[in-house]
């Protein structure tokens, strides 16, 4: 019995020396590295302004300090990104990826190129769950959604399974109203210069808070009216705007726009990919709250009409994995997305 305790003793140090090597290298790792920031949207839009604001702070908050840059890499209304962290990305922590809020759609509708399961990427918290607002032109007449259950109303949308292609559809669906959807827009960006053009009447999704930092002046003009707000909870400065979840007009019909707008709690959402050591996870996702509380990136987000309500990671990770473990049949995602 002493002797297989004596041989014991040898093997318990080895692994205790492990998991403090392990630990360690946590807080270790980074020093002298460079991360990327990866925005799975085009530059000038409120992802890219996101991923840019975090890029800038959050390396203060990591053990190291290492530098971080931003690289976009739209397509796909994230897809493209997502498959790249999945697959391609080095599993070590060295690369984190804001995907478009629409990612878990790519996933249940079985989109092309949708290489990835999101469940088991590592959720580092999202940088804010703001609402998402239908638009339209002032000179459109358009004012509420009664006018558009009344009359056909042109949105662009960059494809089918993006914010401004799904929502319009949904409102079709469950809401009878008319919108006519025009798919083929390169950004958000492009759709907003269409509607100020008069190309289109309006935009289907659009994010509040990167509205008011990037149009500002067309809402102080009152060229944009705001007439439909989805997400969890109304806007405090959009009291007066009809929330959709609160159209249900029965129990199985909340379900469904529950589910919808349950998407605005992955706005802004940043995550690391499948194969990052626990430890540098926990590393990370302290480090993400830490940023979100930081006051210079915190007056850099006032000064450029950012909001920042952070979601914590293991709470989003939750959200997400709920997500993508709903029947999509219930959602009716395959009519959404124009599948037979």
């Amino acid at each position: 019995m002493r002797r297989r305790l004596a041989a014991l003793v040898p093997i318990v140090a080895l692994l205790g020396a492990a998991s403090a090597a392990s630990a360690q290298s946590a807080d270790t790792f980074y020093a002298g590295k460079r991360i990327k920031m990866i925005a799975g949207a085009p530059v000038g839009g409120g992802y890219d302004l996101y991923s840019r604001l975090l890029a800038r702070h959050i390396g203060r908050h990591i053990p190291g300090e290492p530098s971080v840059f931003v690289v976009n890499m739209p397509g796909a209304a994230s897809v493209n990104a997502a498959s790249y962290l999945a697959n391609a990305a080095p599993q070590d922590g060295t690369e984190l990826l804001m995907v478009v809020q629409t990612i878990p759609m790519a996933q249940l509708t079985r989109g092309i190129g949708a290489r990835f399961d999101l469940a088991r990427f590592h959720w580092l918290g999202s940088m804010s769950d703001d609402a998402n607002v239908f638009i339209s032109w002032h000179t459109t007449g358009v004012r509420s959604l009664k006018d558009v259950q009344e009359r056909e109303f042109v949105v662009g949308a960059t494809n089918q399974t993006a914010i401004g292609g799904m929502y319009p559809a949904i409102m079709n669906k469950f809401m009878g109203t008319r919108f006519k959807i025009v798919l083929g827009y390169k950004s958000g960006e492009s759709i907003d210069l269409a509607m100020e053009r008069r190309e289109i009447d309006g935009r289907a999704g659009a994010s509040w808070s990167a509205l008011k930092a990037v149009r500002a002046h067309r809402l102080r003009d009152n060229e944009i009216n705001v007439f439909l707000q989805i997400g969890l909870r109304k806007e405090p400065d959009l009291s007066d705007v009809p929330l959709l979840i609160e159209l249900a007009r029965d129990v199985t019909e909340r379900k469904v726009l529950q589910f919808y707008s349950s998407l605005t709690a992955v706005a802004r959402a940043v995550a690391v990919g499948p194969g990052v050591p626990p430890e540098r996870v926990a590393v990370l996702r302290r480090a993400f709250m830490a940023t979100l509380t930081d006051p210079a990136l915190l007056a850099q987000a006032a000064k450029q009409s950012i909001d920042i309500r952070p979601v914590a990671g293991e709470q989003l990770q939750r959200v997400v994995t709920d997500m993508v473990e709903t029947d999509p049949a219930i959602l009716r995602l395959d009519e959404i997305a124009g599948r037979p």
